[in-house]
């Protein structure tokens, strides 16, 4: 078992960008560790008090 931290940004605090950063994000993380989803145990989000359009999970 591993920990992989990821962190992103936004440049609009729209439903929209939220989650095409977290996508592009957890794609990315998957690709440099030669993950599947299988190899995910669990996954924990945090976003900043101004990002409230969306919660990235």
């Amino acid at each position: 078992m591993r920990a992989i931290r990821g962190a992103t940004q936004v440049a609009e605090n729209t439903r929209e960008h939220i989650l095409r950063a977290t996508t592009e994000l957890l794609a990315e993380i998957m690709n440099r560790n030669g993950l599947t989803t299988d190899d995910v145990v669990s996954v924990l989000f945090t976003a900043t008090p101004d990002l409230n359009a969306e919660f990235p999970a």
